[in-house]
């Protein structure tokens, strides 16, 4: 999941390397496993939010991005939002959500 370039197109370098860094020393200072996951889905919420905790949340903008010119707001905000929720579910729970996207009806 983790990518040092953005992979699209012109293939632009990302500075996501603050959130890798974390995740390591979090391993190395045997984070408990309830702050791990809670800082990385909402640290920036936590009452008091350290630099640590804030940096934890750059889990969620671990996706793919885009330069590209002409790009629509709203189509990109749904396309963030459902691989926010696809890679959460998968990391967080073991638990493949995709389905969900085109399987919306009541009785399936």
């Amino acid at each position: 999941r983790y990518g040092d370039t953005d992979g699209l197109f012109e293939d632009h370098p990302r500075s996501i390397y603050p959130w890798r860094d974390w995740v390591v020393d979090a391993f190395n200072s045997n984070l408990p496993y309830r702050d791990f996951i809670s800082w990385q889905v909402a640290g920036d919420l936590l009452p008091n939010a350290t630099v640590e905790q804030r940096v934890a949340t750059g889990f969620l903008r671990n996706n793919p991005t885009s330069n590209e010119g002409g790009i629509i707001d709203e189509d990109y905000r749904v396309k963030y939002l459902v691989d926010r929720v696809n890679t959460t579910a998968t990391a967080m729970m073991g638990l493949t959500l995709e389905c969900a996207q085109c399987h919306d009806h009541k009785y399936d």
